[in-house]
This record gives structure tokens, sequence and C-alpha cells, in this order.
């Protein structure tokens, strides 16, 4: 497309100023907790424009005298793993998989580090699981990523999971044509 004319009365190519999510976040980590939210990581990293996506799946222990303590087994933390990376395969998105163990309290970290290390574009985040009062009590994860991350985070919301403004809506189809 060329414009009319530019400031020295010559034609000038004009450039396309919207920029599709598509191309920007082309990796996203997508770190979850459980195999229920495997549907709602893919939609999410399905309307990102994610091509390639790393699910991140942490079996947190606790310390007790000096000894870890899993909270859950290594077979249910890689099943986590192994439905989300279906969900996405299923999704159009190029995925894998990594199992992590961590510490309860250093979730955060763990994400951050490994988006950082991935370099990933872009982190969705399910909705958090702890209310208002309760994170102020006790700490956000979701919080403690969105003021540590390298890159853009995306978390979901907590009344619809996969709500979208109409702007929003609007704006993303129009990109797809």
């Amino acid at each position: 497309m060329t414009s009319d004319r530019g400031p020295a009365g010559e034609k000038v190519p004009t450039t396309d100023t919207t920029t599709s999510t598509e191309q920007v976040f082309r990796r996203v980590l997508v770190p979850i907790v459980d195999a229920s939210q495997a549907g709602h990581a893919a939609e999410l990293a399905r309307r990102a424009g994610a091509r390639e996506a790393r699910v991140l799946h942490l079996n947190l222990h606790e310390t007790f005298n000096g000894r870890r303590f899993p909270i859950e087994t290594d077979s249910d933390a890689s099943y986590v793993v192994e439905a989300a990376v279906f969900e996405l395969r299923m999704a159009g998105i190029a995925a894998s998989g990594q199992l992590r163990q961590a510490l309860v309290g250093k979730a955060a970290e763990e994400i951050v580090a490994d988006a950082a290390a991935w370099g990933a574009d872009l982190i969705v985040l399910g909705a958090p699981r702890r209310t208002g009062f309760a994170s102020r009590l006790f700490g956000s994860v979701t919080l403690r990523i969105l003021k540590a991350a390298h890159c853009p985070v995306m978390v979901a919301s907590s009344t619809d999971s996969v709500h979208t403004s109409p702007v929003a809506a609007k704006q993303y189809a129009g990109t797809r044509s």
C-alpha cells in the first residue's frame, strides 16, 4: 500500500502499524498447577498467538527438620505436564513440557528464571488461587511473577477464565483477517 504523498511530494509506502499478537508472542511459557488447567492454558496460549509453548509444572516440596517432602507424587506431576502438552498440541501449538522441583515459597522465582532461561516472549498464568485477603496475608505467586518477570505476563480472570473484553475481541478478530 502507498499513501498519497509524503512530505517531499513523492509516494511513500505505508506500514501497517497494528501489530498482531501472533507476531509478538511466539514463545510462551505456561506454568500450570494441576491437570484441570490444561484446556484453559491451551486456550489462553492460542489467544496470545503462541507458535511454541513450554509447559512448566513445579513439583513443590515442603521442608521439615531439614528434609524435603513432595506435595504430590512424581507420577501425578508428570501427568499434569503430559495433559497440558497434549491440550496445547491439540490447539495447534508446538509444545514441550518441563517438570521441576521447587520449595514452597519459591515458585515465582522458579517460573521467572525458567522464562528467562528459555527465552519466553510471554508468561501465561491461570487465575490467582488466593482471594485478595489471603494474598495480602500470605503473598501471591502471581504478583511476585508480575513484579519480577522480564517479559509480559498474561493473567486469566478469576471470574471467567477465558473472558475477553469486546474491544479486545474486535482487535483480535481484525488481526486474523
